[in-house]
């Protein structure tokens, strides 16, 4: 919250002030060499300003590279076979959160998404080695939607860490395909696209949720698009007196919740969300119920 204010803290305060909080205790308290455990807490680590400089964090970016690397960006295991876009895409765009952004296999992560991941229905996928119906299908002639907005993230990610141009083009599409989407709705039937995307939890998980398509939204300044308003209203309605609740924890090894009482308003939630609708004027525009 500092650093959103513009305040100057040195690392060694951040460092201190991190020795003291009981979350990053939490999430640096054990250790697994379950792909899985290491994905959520670089994940989550990756969520907490100066989180890289601790060991901890050293110890899992090491053990992600040395271990669910390919030539084509991330994997569950190191091996092609279960290369999966949604993954690649969450590990680029913590990497990028922890300064690796220019780590050689977090580039092979992005030139996959530029090369290959499909913002627009209707082009197909194919490539060596990778096998992607074995998990659902991960393209059909729709893409899976979870992969395409978490891709889309990953570019964005990138992009404001480097500055490097030449994801623009992809970039530029897969916002407009989520816009088209009005963030979170088939286009069919306007329903939501999965079954936890209207979800409120923090940090984020394989469930692509609303807290994450509006931070998103807000960073790629599109929130005075009418497209993403219906979403925004969406958060609006669900707010209580002090904040908005967690309302979906997901289970996974290692995946930790950064607000733990669901009864009441989250402190992280609340805040990410009011930090990405800040100055934004909710009553200037009506929404398709």
């Amino acid at each position: 919250m500092s650093l959103d204010n513009g305040l100057s803290i040195s690392q060694d305060e951040a460092l201190q002030l991190l020795a003291q909080s009981e979350l990053v205790k939490e999430l640096t308290r054990d250790w697994s060499d379950d792909p899985l455990f290491c994905v959520w807490r670089l994940i989550a680590l990756s969520e907490i300003p100066f989180a890289q400089h601790l060991e901890y964090t050293d110890r899992l970016i090491d053990q992600v590279f040395e271990r669910l690397t390919t030539p084509f960006g991330f994997s569950l295991s190191g091996d092609e076979k279960y290369f999966l876009p949604c993954y690649n895409a969450m590990l680029i765009s913590a990497m990028c959160r922890l300064g690796q952004s220019r780590a050689e296999h977090v580039l092979n992560g992005v030139e996959w998404i530029t090369t290959y991941q499909p913002m627009e229905r209707g082009l197909s996928v194919s490539t060596s080695k990778l096998n992607f119906d074995r998990f659902g299908g991960c393209f059909k002639h729709t893409p899976c939607y979870i992969g395409v907005a978490k891709s889309v993230f990953a570019l964005l990610s990138y992009w404001k860490a480097t500055g490097d141009t030449g994801v623009s083009e992809k970039l530029e599409k897969g916002k407009e395909y989520l816009l088209d989407h009005e963030l979170v709705r088939k286009l069919s039937d306007g329903k939501p696209i999965t079954q936890h995307i209207m979800d409120i939890s923090f940090p984020e998980s394989y469930h692509l949720n609303i807290v994450e398509l509006i931070r998103f939204s807000s960073n790629a300044n599109l929130l005075d698009d009418p497209r993403s308003h219906f979403a925004v209203r969406y958060l609006e309605k669900k707010k209580g007196k002090t904040g908005w609740k967690t309302d979906f924890r997901y289970r996974s090894n290692g995946y930790i919740s950064f607000d733990k009482n669901g009864r009441k308003a989250g402190d992280w939630v609340t805040y990410i969300i009011n930090h990405a609708l800040n100055g934004f004027n909710t009553e200037k525009f009506a929404v398709k119920e």
